[in-house]
């Protein structure tokens, strides 16, 4: 019985940080959606210009909103358990981020 208990408990850790980082994910693109509509739109207070900074920081969002699509589109598919680690670790092989941001934080 405490063995289902640990499991269960394990599971809702896992789940809550899943959700934290979506969450986190969901924060940064909303503020990389602001940072491209006010280049586009050149609304910038005082005629300011986005530092090279915030526009690196938009772009590399926009990357993770991909990957992001990406594997969720991936984790429908049948037998994403064995394909998603499987792509992960050969995107790890060959030097390619698969995970958005948020996810490898973590990590490093």
């Amino acid at each position: 019985m405490k063995k289902a208990h640990d499991k269960h408990a394990a599971f809702l850790e896992r789940f809550d940080s899943t959700v934290a980082k979506l969450n986190e994910e969901r924060i940064e693109t909303k503020e990389m959606l602001g940072t491209f509509s006010s280049l586009l739109t050149q609304h910038l207070p005082n005629g300011k210009q986005p530092t090279n900074k915030e526009l690196k920081g938009a772009i590399e969002q926009l990357k993770d909103v991909h990957r992001m699509a990406a594997i969720l589109i991936m984790s429908i598919v049948p037998g994403s358990v064995i394909t998603l680690p499987a792509i992960y670790a050969l995107g790890k092989k060959f030097g390619v981020e698969i995970l958005p941001s948020a996810f490898r934080k973590e990590d490093k």
